[in-house]
């Protein structure tokens, strides 16, 4: 996929899109009608075609990075995800919006997916990038009322218009004379980019720097047509007000603990509540001895608004400002087995008013520092300029002098009881690289060191004690 250019050599195209995700590819051995050569051909004469200007580019380069970083992670899983996401997804939705060759359009919809609200607002950021200039984005966030994550306000209610004021370019499909899409709209449901995709969104804060800022402008500059509703607006005005110049404001977003949280963290942890106070006081430690200090904090965790109170007290140097009223959880399971986040429980339309408040408040900010989340990638791209601090080590500092005094107790000698066999790998996390595995039955020493619910086994690497265990009690921190 390279051509010499002066004895150095140049990518043509995103054709090696294709090599990297071949994996996803459909079957050629297979193929006695010729039709999966013919898909595969249609999909490399167009990536070849794509220059870096074209508005996709971002969105492919993005996939190059998440697909070259997933190859190579040690996780068999999540290299095929990447494969499946680029090729089964990604791919045909953008020729879908984007090919010069197939049919023009004069709408695209973008309805709701059961999800939460920034992963639906991630849509229609990835319409609004990617689709025809003229084309009008129309918005249908007009829940049935059986989902199971996008539960904001009664059935039938029309959140996008509650929340975003018209535009031509963009506006609620309620919002059209007959009050539904006109005829030979293109559905477009779901995200497109696959690092907005939940076990990929890690891979947003480590691609290359150029091609992070292009990202980001890109997205900035195609949604600068999305003006929030006074409302919404009016509030972020006042919390905000006074944060100029001489305000050093560090945006933090603290996602709660849960196993579905951590579980989409490319880390495979949810950072505790004392990693993130570390990483913002050492931002404010940067600031000059007469900036005012805010730290605005973001969260659905109810414990880390107590630990951020306790940290960052009234009449301190630094202004701790954090809305009182926003529906919170402490996390962890529910009894029925449930994930204990607020969006799994019937929502009001305020709890949606209120995410839409906090994430334009953390794009006034300086700084973010998050974990991979859909709303910390929402106020990534909608401020360019925010300088972004992802909590995205997969082990905690301080990791080894604590697995040399573990809390647990750790045998000399385990028995491999789970069928058919227990994973080992390098490092105490599920996101480090699979170095092999132990079949059940077998008998396994250890070196005595352990460090949450994992042992270190003689000869090299790490073995989960109790996965049920570990699951139940996944993100706490």
């Amino acid at each position: 996929w390279r051509v010499q250019m002066g004895g150095s050599s140049a990518t043509v195209g995103f054709e090696d899109l294709l090599v990297l995700a071949k994996m996803a590819l459909p079957d050629t051995s297979k193929d006695p009608n010729g039709t999966a050569a013919e898909c595969i051909r249609v999909f490399r004469e167009y990536l070849r075609g794509v220059a870096p200007g074209h508005r996709e580019a971002p969105l492919l380069l993005a996939a190059r990075h998440a697909l070259n970083c997933s190859r190579v992670s040690g996780r068999p899983s999540l290299g095929t995800y990447a494969c499946k996401v680029t090729i089964g997804t990604m791919l045909p939705k953008i020729m879908e919006l984007c090919h010069p060759n197939f049919p023009d359009y004069s709408s695209v919809v973008a309805k709701y997916h059961d999800n939460g609200l920034f992963a639906n607002v991630l849509q229609v950021y990835d319409m609004l990038l990617l689709s025809g200039p003229e084309a009008a984005v129309l918005v249908d966030w007009q829940r049935k009322g059986a989902e199971g994550h996008f539960q904001y306000g009664p059935a039938g209610f029309d959140l996008w218009r509650h929340l975003f004021e018209f535009s031509d370019r963009c506006h609620s499909v309620g919002s059209c004379e007959s009050g539904a899409p006109p005829e030979g709209a293109v559905s477009m449901p779901g995200r497109i980019n696959p690092v907005f995709m939940n076990m990929l969104r890690g891979y947003v804060w480590t691609l290359p720097a150029a091609d992070l800022a292009a990202l980001r402008r890109a997205y900035a500059a195609a949604v600068q047509v999305l003006e929030p509703t006074p409302c919404i607006q009016d509030r972020v005005d006042e919390i905000c007000r006074g944060w100029d110049g001489s305000v050093h404001a560090v945006g933090v977003h603290k996602r709660l603990g849960t196993p579905e949280v951590a579980a989409c963290q490319l880390s495979q942890r949810a950072p505790s509540c004392e990693e993130f106070i570390a990483r913002a006081r050492k931002l404010l430690a940067a600031s000059s001895a007469n900036q005012r200090k805010v730290i605005y904090l973001a969260t659905d965790d109810a414990n880390a608004v107590i630990a951020f109170k306790q940290a960052f007290p009234p009449g301190g140097p630094v202004e701790l400002c954090c809305r009182h009223g926003v529906k919170r959880t402490e996390g962890g399971v529910r009894a029925d087995g449930v994930d204990n986040e607020v969006h799994r429980s019937p929502c009001e339309v305020s709890e949606a008013e209120d995410a839409l408040i906090d994430a334009l408040c953390l794009t006034r900010c300086r700084d973010l520092v998050c974990i991979d989340s859909n709303l910390s990638i929402f106020a990534a791209l909608t401020n360019p300029g925010l300088q972004l601090h992802a909590l995205n080590n997969t082990l905690p500092e301080g990791w080894e002098q604590a697995a040399e005094a573990p809390s647990d107790t750790v045998y000399m000698t385990y028995k491999v009881a789970y069928s058919p066999m227990v994973f080992v790998r390098s490092a105490p996390t599920a996101a480090s690289e699979l170095l092999g595995a132990r079949k059940v039955g077998e008998e396994v020493a250890t070196t005595g060191r352990g460090y949450d619910g994992w042992v270190e086994v003689e000869g090299g690497g790490w073995m989960l004690v109790d996965g049920e265990k570990q699951v139940q009690s996944r993100g706490v921190g």
